[in-house]
């Protein structure tokens, strides 16, 4: 599918999904990820949200793939997440994991800005695709 890419999992986006709320996060290129850094996603307090990965396989089989991610606010880790998604084969098609249900943080103290560290490993240990990025709790989704 991407003959030219010579990556074996090719990572094309996170996706957040609260309710009716879709918010697709491309990192599929090096310059969508610095600009997913630069520009935070604002998270509504309180919400009941899920993350989905859609990513292709090419090439080989991949074993293991699990997907981390922390979730820190000035410099405390405030959440992990380790979700296994397991293991795929070389496919034409975007492939997809949805992780469990997780609940935004509320109150005024939760308010603010985190910085997130996402990333999609094997069981080889091989990082196929490291970020970080940040969210932005607020009283609404403004």
């Amino acid at each position: 599918r991407f003959p030219d890419d010579k990556r074996t999992v090719v990572v094309q986006a996170l996706v957040f999904q609260s309710g009716d709320r879709v918010i697709r996060m491309d990192v599929s290129t090096p310059e969508a990820v610095q600009t997913l850094r630069e520009t935070p996603i604002v998270i509504k307090e309180g919400v009941d949200y899920t993350f989905k990965i859609e990513f292709v396989v090419q090439r080989e089989v991949v074993s293991g793939l699990k997907f981390l991610q922390s979730i820190r606010r000035h410099r405390v880790t405030v959440d992990k997440m380790e979700e296994m998604c397991g293991s795929y084969g070389p496919k034409f098609e975007n492939q997809e994991k949805t992780f469990s249900q997780a609940k935004a943080p509320s109150g005024m103290l939760a308010r603010g800005t985190y910085t997130v560290k996402s990333k999609f490993v094997d069981d080889d240990n091989v990082a196929h695709l490291e970020w970080e990025w940040s969210m932005e709790i607020k009283k609404d989704w403004e």
